[in-house]
């Protein structure tokens, strides 16, 4: 989100008025900081010329028609991907020096065109026809590139003098462009009937990279869970209730405890976290189907399924997914559920302290209440020459999913990969298998592509005995997904979707610990951070996958769980089922897609970043949450009301 000020100073005596426009990231307001960019000033000054032009002879006399024709795809090639609305130029002409456009609105921009005195998007559109390389001295008329040709990447506009407004509300419009000096025109513009709309005596151009366009992406879509201590407050004890002790004809207090243990190594054996969460489900739904608690909080208390605070108390990954499984019952049922990870008892004053703070997940340590919150992660995008997946072979799990064959590409492509073991249970039968392969190959590739389940121990060990010699990098894409709410849900439902995620998972850390790997990726999902509401069961595969990652980090191995936000811009397996319609509602909701280019972008900025840091050093959080939130959707869904606001998002929402 970003802020915009604009500035309109006092006339003077000739009634013309200084105009400045400047921004600032919405995150530098919250830090503090002034951080305030000057893009434009200017002059205003009121009164204006009459209109002694029309353009209604059209097309004009004498003039060539010049081909429009894959304009906007040549444009998004070189790196200027323009909305739907932006894509206005509907045909071109060439008279001699000038250049004639004609532009219009989408139909359902129409009605939008009225509250503009001159739509952006059509004034924008009507410079488009620079991208032809149609104007006197462009480079593009000999093979330049970009709009208005320039050779090193392209011209915008820089500097507008004499710009005077005739008429509002046009949807359409013609527009005659004329050279005014270097890398300048001027612009006369009328509407669909030439009756005059605007004129501009003089339009600059300077040129710019195309990759000072979008940047920032990393900083502005990374984030961690950063634990913050909170204040105390006054708050009563209050008396915990265990659920294990109520009887089955009790009436129900308004606030009973669930003992969900944890903190054993148990929680590194497959069917140990099957079990776990096959009793927390049981007890999730009971209490659900239970009237008696329907105005009640459960409140499920583990050991080790976070870390907070400095106590160096170990990870318990399977307490990590019972949140995961518990946050998306929360999700699907507000306010019945408090997450509470204790370093001791829970008695009277530790649970008045953790009700009264309000939180709906909370960390106790010492008797102090931490408090998770999204917290930006400040990286440096990765260099493009840097290879952090070493030089050997990498190992990619689900490569022949729509997010994994991306995955795959980007690494022969862009790191440079030349040694691929592509695993599937399928094998070279998998769909797309020998397309990939070709790809890859054409690439320069080494391709092995090997049928193995992954979440059989044996298996995995035959096949890295095998081809894991020279093994450098692991990336688990492999994933499926049986969606339910959580009433639905049976253990045989966890069971299909924990055995590709954490099955897998486990089998490659214990079967590769011994291995100099550069690189242990795990693909999560924002599900099990946020808990996502009928996907209980892949919300607690997910958050059991952070929780490895920062397991694997403590024993000073690589690792790097990401935990992704939606990745829908192109068809992936796990999210091509969303409609437009779903992901318009997320995106008002505050959560965007991310598009392919971005997602590779922070795939390379987190493992650069983690692979460049010492492991024996605590630094780069092992999990990571690569997102696009939009604060400000997030801010106008609140109103305000600042409870509104999910609490992980509070330091990022205010």
């Amino acid at each position: 989100a970003v802020q915009i000020q604009v500035v309109v100073g006092a006339a003077d005596e000739s009634g013309r008025r200084s105009v400045a426009l400047h921004s600032r990231e919405e995150r530098d307001a919250y830090a503090g900081d002034g951080g305030w960019t000057a893009h434009a000033s200017g002059v205003l000054s009121g009164g204006q010329p009459a209109a002694a032009f029309r353009l209604a002879e059209w097309p004009p006399r004498d003039a060539a028609e010049v081909d429009v024709e894959g304009l906007y795809r040549h444009l998004t090639e070189l790196g200027f991907a323009y909305g739907e609305a932006f894509q206005g130029l509907r045909g071109a002409w060439r008279r001699g020096d000038e250049v004639f456009a004609e532009v219009a609105l989408p139909e359902e921009q129409h009605e939008n065109a009225e509250s503009f005195r001159l739509h952006p998007a059509l004034l924008d559109a009507a410079l488009h026809v620079l991208g032809l390389g149609v104007l006197r001295g462009d480079a593009a008329a000999d093979g330049g590139d970009g709009e208005g040709g320039a050779g090193d990447g392209a011209r915008l506009p820089f500097a507008w003098s004499g710009v005077s407004l005739h008429a509002t509300g046009a949807s359409a419009l013609r527009v005659r462009l004329a050279p005014a000096g270097n890398d300048a025109v001027s612009l006369t513009v009328a509407d669909g009937l030439g009756e005059p709309v605007a004129t501009v005596d003089s339009l600059v151009f300077r040129p710019v990279a195309v990759d000072q366009l979008g940047a920032g992406t990393a900083d502005d879509s990374m984030f961690h869970v950063e634990w913050r201590r909170q204040s105390p407050v006054s708050a009563e004890p209050v008396s915990p209730t265990s659920l294990q002790d109520l009887g089955a004809d009790e009436a129900a207090p308004a606030v009973v405890v669930w003992q969900a243990g944890g903190g054993a190594e148990g929680g590194m054996r497959p069917g140990a976290v099957s079990a776990r969460l096959a009793e927390a489900l049981s007890v999730v739904q009971s209490w659900l189907a239970d009237e008696r608690f329907e105005a009640s909080r459960l409140v499920v208390v583990t050991r080790g399924a976070v870390t907070a605070g400095d106590t160096g108390a170990a990870l318990d990954p399977s307490s990590a997914a019972v949140w995961g499984l518990v946050r998306s019952a929360r999700s699907e049922h507000p306010g019945r559920f408090v997450l509470v990870d204790a370093d001791a008892e829970v008695d009277e004053a530790v649970l008045g302290a953790v009700l009264a703070s309000g939180e709906p997940e909370v960390a106790v340590r010492d008797g102090a209440v931490w408090a998770p919150r999204l917290s930006r992660v400040s990286a440096e995008s990765a260099d493009g020459g840097a290879t952090p997946w070493g030089e050997g072979s990498v190992l990619v799990t689900g490569a022949f999913g729509g997010l994994g064959r991306v995955v795959t590409r980007h690494l022969a492509e862009h790191h440079g990969v030349r040694d691929l073991l592509l695993v599937s249970r399928r094998g070279p039968d998998a769909s797309g298998a020998d397309e990939l392969r070709d790809e890859l190959q054409a690439l320069g590739a080494k391709v092995t592509v090997a049928a193995c389940d992954v979440a059989d121990r044996e298996a995995l060990a035959a096949l890295l005995d095998e081809q894991g010699a020279d093994l450098s990098a692991v990336v688990h894409v492999a994933g499926v997904l049986d969606d339910g709410v959580v009433t639905s849900l049976t253990p045989e439902r966890l069971t299909t979707v924990l055995r590709p995620k954490v099955d897998a998972a486990l089998n490659l850390h214990e079967l590769t610990a011994g291995l100099d790997l550069s690189a242990f990726v795990l693909f999560s999902s924002a599900s099990g951070v946020f808990g996502g509401a009928g996907q209980a069961n892949y919300a607690a595969a997910n958050a059991y996958l952070d929780a490895l990652a920062v397991h694997r980090r403590a024993q000073r191995l690589p690792a790097t769980s990401l935990a992704w936000g939606l990745w829908a811009a192109q068809d992936s397996d796990m999210t091509g089922a969303l409609a437009d319609a779903d992901r318009d509602r997320m995106a008002r909701g505050g959560v965007a897609a991310l598009s392919t280019e971005e997602g590779l972008a922070l795939l390379d900025t987190a493992v650069t970043a983690v692979t460049a840091a010492d492991l024996t050093v605590p630094g780069a959080p092992a999990a990571l949450v690569p997102v696009r939130l939009d604060t400000a959707a997030l801010r106008a869904a609140a109103g305000t009301d600042a409870a509104a606001v999910p609490a992980l998002l509070r330091g990022l929402v205010r």
